[in-house]
Formats: structure tokens, C-alpha cells, sequence
């Protein structure tokens, strides 16, 4: 499992767009091939047959991860439709936190965007050994944007 230590060794950028908005992207370059990919996945489960349905458990857990912080913390999740104005929503949000004199994540926005994310299909090998391909497709995905007051 990559460190923070190890990633920002390998690649660190800081995008500032305004100077209200910072988008954090984070890139992992172990994961940029199919067979880093594989790879990956075999380490992550100690070199048994590396599923696709890996990938889906390690999102399904930073999606929980995600969802616990904001329980723990009591910080509104709202999900935004397709033609919602995200700031006009979270506009409400802010503007109390500041009135309470509250910092920190005030509100969590979840939206549902067009993303490249890694797929993986059986392709061939039989049921005690199936084989896997992986390739990177556009999918839609759940962002989270976090609102954070300093």
C-alpha cells in the first residue's frame, strides 16, 4: 500500500484554479498499466487471481471511509442533481458556518460525473483460474466536493 511519503516522492502537483477553489488530483504511477495494474492487485491480495472485483472493494471502502468521516463529524451530505449550480447550493452551507463561526468541512457535495477509471472483464481461462483484462473507460462515478471553510 502506497504511503503518503511514497507519493508525494513520486509526483506532487497543486493546481490553483481561483482563489476560492483548489483541485486536489492525485496520480499513482503503479497504476498507470494493465499490467501494473495486475500487479497491484496481486500484491494486494497476496498473489491470488486479480479481480476486478478488487478494485471494487478498495472504492466501496474509501466511498465508506468518506461517508464515516462525515457521520463522525455531522457534516451535511447533499447530492447534487445534473443541473444544479454546486456553489448556489453549498452558498447556504458556508455562509452559516462563518455566521457560527464554525471552520473546517462544512458541507460534502456528492455528484455523479463522466471519469476514466480502470475496467476489468473475464476474458477466458476457466472457472478455477479465470483470466482478466483491464483497460481504462469512461464511466460516471460519484465526485465528492468538499466545502471547506478556513
Amino acid at each position: 500500500m502506497a504511503t503518503i511519503s511514497s507519493l508525494l516522492a513520486d509526483h506532487v502537483s497543486l493546481r490553483v484554479r481561483s482563489v476560492d477553489r483548489i483541485l486536489l488530483a492525485g496520480y499513482v504511477p503503479r497504476l498507470q498499466s494493465e499490467g501494473l495494474i495486475v500487479r497491484f492487485l496481486n500484491e494486494r491480495v497476496g498473489g491470488t487471481i486479480p479481480s476486478p472485483v478488487i478494485l471494487g472493494k478498495i472504492g466501496d471502502a474509501y466511498v465508506h471511509e468518506i461517508h464515516a468521516f462525515a457521520d463522525a463529524h455531522s457534516i451535511p451530505e447533499l447530492r447534487f442533481g445534473k443541473d444544479d449550480v454546486k456553489e448556489d447550493i453549498a452558498r447556504e452551507h458556508m455562509q452559516s458556518a462563518e455566521r457560527d463561526g464554525r471552520t473546517g468541512v462544512v458541507m460534502l457535495g456528492i455528484a455523479q460525473e463522466k471519469a476514466f477509471a480502470w475496467r476489468g472483464w473475464r476474458d477466458g481461462g476457466h472457472d478455477a483460474h479465470p483470466h482478466f483484462s483491464f483497460a481504462r473507460q469512461a464511466v460516471f462515478v460519484n465526485h465528492f466536493y468538499w466545502y471547506i471553510l478556513i
